[in-house]
């Protein structure tokens, strides 16, 4: 929970958004070479498209409190915990149980993204705080971009 600078908050912003695109990218290959192309997010994305209230409720959860428990978590406990076996295998490491945890799935190599972004920012700037940002634009775009998309083609 160690602070950090707004300038790592604010780059965190725009890796969030590149972690979001690259993730998406990641996503799109899981689902052409598995053959898996279930939405994992349909009940966040229906739940957000719910009304004012309903999209509330869901960047609640989704946007802050959920990057906050895994970032500590994951990052926070978990890649730290692996760095005395060295940069490279906590990054990776914490990165494989995150995206693990998140299931077999259309969601895995979108989690797996984002671990590594994060293990990499807890790494270069000793904060979980960016990696938390990072989560939170990613989840915040994963959810809404589709409601967005859906409620201006209606």
């Amino acid at each position: 929970m160690r602070r950090t600078s707004g300038r790592s908050l604010l780059a965190a912003v725009g890796f969030g958004v590149l972690a979001w695109v690259l993730a998406a990218i990641a996503s799109l290959l899981y689902q052409a070479v598995a053959g898996d192309h279930q939405n994992v997010q349909v009940g966040y994305q229906a739940a957000a498209a719910g009304g004012v209230v309903w999209y509330l409720a869901t960047a609640v959860s989704g946007f802050v409190a959920t990057p906050i428990g895994e970032e500590l978590i994951f990052r926070g406990v978990l890649a730290n915990a692996l760095g005395r076996y060295g940069a490279w295998i906590s990054v990776l490491a914490s990165a494989t149980v995150f995206a693990l945890v998140h299931g077999l799935n259309p969601v895995l190599p979108v989690a797996f993204v984002i671990g590594v972004v994060n293990a990499l920012l807890l790494r270069r700037t000793g904060s979980v705080w960016p990696g938390i940002v990072v989560h939170g634009v990613n989840n915040a775009l994963a959810i809404s971009v589709p409601v967005i998309v859906a409620l201006a083609s209606s």
